[in-house]
Formats: structure tokens, sequence, C-alpha cells
């Protein structure tokens, strides 16, 4: 390359930052994360909920909150509440926010479920010449046919980088009955409490169905050298029952269910479904934990927004990570 050349390309990353613009990085840690920590204001103070929320549903985007009934009757009136996302530990940094405004809430076992749209956002991971030729490269990405099936705004689609600055978690769900039933990704999800769990899975694929008629799930924790055999069965959200046959991989019976989970699984809660809720694109299940089993400990597979990864790259934070695994979070 001539020294022009050279010297134009340098320029490029100094300014827009490296050509790497994955928009989904796998990692390894241990669940529940601790690398970030993110908390809810407006209701009085900082409240810590990083393990009591989640995406409720894809299109519109929409956050789930689990809070008690004082607080959620509080949230349905406050006009300035927003979600942080910042680091646990080293500087703790804020790296990012999201600023709401109240949708609806619903009973969801001990606590009420409330469910939030972002208002605005702000993404502090990169400097802002960085994130602009990011986004950018999103735009572009998101204009093709394959990206078309959701049709997000700009608020939503930024909005969304920001909630993936906290490591999500993505297990294989198991739904059985008798001889058949299906197993699948999913990283919709969160914890209610100690005994309620709710997870979100998109309303036009066969799979919901599913799952809303046998009434009871199995979730499997994945050891992260599973990545990509996770991710290869993203094809069976698109399926309703699928052949135990074509499994490439060991099962084991679950315990209280009796369905093939994975052998290699680090952790499977068994799940009894108590409610289903129509959310935009998606519907939203409340489950009871009837049994949670952990069987090995390790670098489970987690997600994170390619800008967060390419903050902590240039933070010198090192865990395990893998190659970008596109359409693998919101299916």
């Amino acid at each position: 390359m001539p020294p022009k050349s050279r010297l134009r390309e340098a320029l490029k990353r100094v300014i827009f930052g490296p050509q790497n613009f994955a928009q989904q990085c796998p990692l390894g840690m241990r669940d529940p994360q601790s690398e970030i920590i993110v908390r809810l204001w407006g209701l009085g103070g900082a409240l810590d909920v990083t393990h009591r929320h989640m995406m409720a549903c894809g299109f519109p985007f929409t956050i789930g909150i689990a809070l008690d009934e004082e607080l959620a009757a509080k949230s349905h009136e406050s006009k300035s509440l927003s979600l942080s996302f910042e680091e646990r530990d080293g500087h703790r940094r804020l790296l990012g926010k999201i600023a709401l405004r109240a949708a609806a809430q619903f009973p969801a076992g001990n606590e009420k479920l409330c469910l939030f749209q972002p208002r605005s956002y702000s993404n502090y991971c990169l400097p802002k010449p960085w994130l602009w030729s990011r986004y950018l490269y999103y735009a572009r990405s998101r204009s093709s046919p394959q990206t078309a099936e959701m049709a997000l705004t700009l608020r939503e689609v930024h909005s969304m980088s920001v909630f993936y600055i906290c490591p999500r978690p993505v297990v294989l769900a198991t739904v059985a009955e008798r001889n058949a039933g299906n197993v699948f990704p999913m990283n919709l999800m969160g914890a209610i409490d100690e005994d309620y769990f709710s997870f979100a899975l998109n309303a036009t694929r066969p799979v919901t169905s599913v799952v809303e008629s046998i009434g009871r799930i199995a979730l499997s924790s994945i050891p992260l050298e599973q990545a990509s055999l996770t991710m290869a069965l993203g094809k069976n959200h698109r399926a309703g029952y699928v052949p135990w046959g074509d499994l490439r991989f060991e099962t084991k019976k679950s315990t209280l269910f009796g369905a093939p989970v994975p052998a290699f699984a680090t952790r499977v809660r068994e799940m009894q479904i108590e409610s289903v809720r129509e959310v935009g694109s998606h519907k939203l299940f409340v489950a009871r934990v009837l049994r949670d089993e952990r069987y090995a400990d390790g670098a489970e597979f987690f997600v994170v927004h390619g800008i967060y990864q390419a903050y902590r790259e240039r933070s010198g934070r090192f865990l395990d990570s893998l190659q970008s695994a596109p359409g693998l979070v919101a299916r």
C-alpha cells in the first residue's frame, strides 16, 4: 500500500475507530454477570435493578422491570425515569443511559412487571465520531431485505445498543410433551424475584405456540464453547415440534419434567408457565421456578453489543470472546 494510502487509513482509524462493526459479540462469564450494574432512577434515588429487568419485546422495543406494588405505582406517574448502565469495578464509568416512559404493568408472581419504552438514549462507550461511524454502518445493514422484519426507529435501535451494554445470557430452552418438543436458543428474559421468571418470544414463530400450549419449560445455561452449536439451533424458532433424533448433541432428562436437556448444561431451571400476554411483536411469559440445579462452574454464553465490546477492548478488559453472532438477540 502506498504511503499516502497508509496515512489515510491510519487517520480513518484515529477518527472513526477500528473497522470492526459487529453488532453482537459473544463472551464468557458466570451467571449472574457482575461486570455491569443497572440502576433505575426517578423513584426517589438509585434502585439496583441489575438482575430484575429484561427486554420484554423487540418491536416496539420494550423493557420490563420487576417492582413492588408501591414502586410500580410511582413508576406509572413519574416523568423522569431512566436506566443507567455503569461499570461495577474499575473506574465505575457511566457507559450509557435510557430515559423511559411507562407503557403498562401487570402482576407477576409477588411483584409487578412494569413495561417501559425509550424516550431518549445516551451512549458513552466510545468517542462520538466512532459511535456515528458504527451507527451509519448498522443503518446500512438494516436497509437489507433480510433485516426489514422489524421496522425499529433509530431511537429504539440505539437504545437497544445501550441496553446490551449489560451482558445478557443465552440459554437453550427445552419444551417437551410425550415424545415431541423443541430445543431453541433464547435471551430475551430475566428474573422477577427468586421464585418467578419472565421471558419473551416472537409471537409469529411456531415455537411460541408450542411453548404456550405445553405450559412448562426447562432453561439450560450453556458453556461458552457450545456457543456455535447454540446459535445453529436458532432455526428451531421457525419450527413447531422437532424430531429428538435431529439433535446433534447428547442429552439427559431434566429432574422434574423429564425433558431432554443438553448433557453439557451448567445449570437447568425448570419452570411452570402461569401467564402469557401479548406485547407488540412478542408474547411475554411469566413462569414460576420449580427447580434450579447447577451442575458445573465456568464461563457461560453471554452476548453484548459490539459498541460495548469495543469499549472493553479499548479499556483492556479481557474475557473469552468469539466472533460476532448476528441475529441471535431478538428472534
